[in-house]
């Protein structure tokens, strides 16, 4: 027997132990992408983030493709005002990614709300008055009237 067909039979197993080892590797590769897109599918379909508890510290106030509710804010200008922000929209909202803002140009406030998260912010004690705020993240911006509020703070 000559010695090619000796070193034969191995050259095929070690081929086939290739392949086989290939296609155990597309297989996980195939998983993980299929697991990746039914987690982003089924997204919008999971429950956005729950509201404080009462009694939680933060006022509750849910801001999302259709404006904020509440719209209209009253707070005492003799205590801290905090504000808790809720955004159920998800990162597929197709204006702004799902981001929403919490913006008043007179105090300089700025607050951004990640998609499908909540934000407490301390915005300390404001002078007494009335403020507008709004989000010009998305949904036609500040121009919208469903994207905008008051924030009215009483002595």
């Amino acid at each position: 027997m000559s010695k090619s067909k000796r070193a034969r039979p191995h050259a095929i197993w070690r081929r086939e132990r290739a392949s086989r080892a290939r296609a155990i590797w597309f297989g996980i590769a195939a998983a993980a992408v299929l697991g990746a897109a039914v987690y982003l599918a089924t997204a919008p379909f999971r429950p956005p983030a729950a509201a404080p508890a009462p009694g939680a510290e933060g006022r509750p106030v849910v801001v999302s493709m259709a404006g904020f509710e509440p719209p209209n804010l009253r707070v005492s200008a003799a205590r801290d005002v905090v504000l808790t922000f809720i955004n159920p929209d998800s990162q597929f909202h197709v204006d702004g990614g799902g981001w929403h803002q919490f913006r008043i140009e007179t105090l300089n406030v700025d607050v951004r709300i990640a998609p499908r998260s909540q934000k407490t912010v301390n915005l300390g004690r404001i002078p007494p008055g009335t403020y507008v705020f709004y989000c010009d993240l998305c949904c036609g911006g500040k121009e919208n009237p469903s994207m905008r509020g008051t924030l009215e703070v009483t002595g």
